[in-house]
């Protein structure tokens, strides 16, 4: 049974197929097992693309319009969300042994569609020559795509040019838990993904707030992965000082590092001595942005 997004989809896909002045959101990614290891692709509105999580390369404006053909003529917005996987009654069967063989999804126009195979059950062949497909056209442009030895190295590559800012992913958490009882502590969650802050404030009772957004330009995001940069965060300990609860992630392509600090047995500010200071002043500043979403941001309304 098709549904109003189904067509509204369609639609969007067609208007974009046609013309790309109208790929506003544009995010494409494709994945499948191949002979033993897994391929996959994950493409944004730019034609920058990623081959693997570690290469990024672009597509020109005639491949990602063939891309979109193909979604069309397999009418993707149609396709069931899942294919494979076991009957209602197995469901006790081990959930490790339900594996995604491909998958593909697609968002466009703030509109969202998934579609993945899971390995057991009846499987589609059809929707497997798709992501192939997809991967396919991707692979040979692909070999000549840019990677990064370290996540610093990364960093100072988006910084100069060398890698896309819309790679970028950061995640900063900062909660109250641990913290001495007589300090105020804002609670918040945000992220930065392909461009976009998305920050949520948090409420020991309520819980979180709808989520603010802003959209920052790519010259920003650049600034910001070379202070980071600067910081080489992967050098620091893991028992960073905190008042409270503090979880910061940053990954550039295949290169991740996750801090978590808070009040430790032992550890004071003065403990890490200038590794403390630098992630300090990291935290800082990401204090200040979030701050800067709240302001200028705009609130996203869930729907009903």
């Amino acid at each position: 049974m098709e549904s109003d997004n189904d067509a509204q989809l369609k639609s969007a896909l067609e208007s974009a197929a046609a013309d790309p002045g109208l790929r506003d959101g544009l995010s494409l990614s494709a994945g499948c097992t191949g002979d033993s290891y897994w391929r996959s692709v994950r493409i944004f509105e730019s034609g920058v693309a990623i081959w693997g999580g570690e290469r990024q390369f672009e597509l020109t404006e005639p491949a990602i319009t063939g891309l979109l053909q193909k979604l069309l003529a397999a009418e993707f917005p149609f396709l069931p969300d899942r294919y494979g996987g076991v009957p209602e009654p197995d469901r006790m069967q081990s959930e490790s042994a339900r594996t995604v063989v491909c998958s593909l999804s697609l968002s466009l126009g703030g509109l969202q569609k998934e579609v993945v195979q899971i390995n057991r059950g009846e499987q589609s062949e059809s929707f497997a020559r798709l992501v192939n497909g997809f991967l396919d056209s991707c692979e040979e442009p692909a070999v000549s795509g840019v990677g990064a030895e370290s996540l610093e190295e990364g960093l100072e590559m988006i910084a100069s040019g060398s890698l896309d800012p819309v790679i970028f992913e950061l995640q900063y958490q900062q909660m109250a838990e641990g913290a001495a009882t007589d300090e105020t502590r804002t609670e918040f969650i945000f992220t930065l993904q392909e461009l976009t802050v998305v920050t949520r404030l948090r409420d020991p009772v309520d819980g979180y707030s709808d989520p603010i957004e802003l959209e920052l330009p790519e010259s920003e995001v650049s600034e910001l992965a070379w202070v980071l940069s600067e910081k080489a965060p992967t050098r620091l300990p893991k028992n960073l000082w905190a008042p409270g609860y503090t979880d910061l992630s940053m990954r550039v392509l295949n290169h991740e590092v996750s801090l978590v600090a808070r009040p430790y047995r032992g550890v004071d500010p003065e403990t890490h001595g200038e590794l403390q200071e630098d992630f300090d002043a990291t935290v800082e500043l990401l204090g200040s942005l979030h701050e800067r979403v709240l302001q200028e941001g705009s609130r996203l309304i869930p729907e009903p």
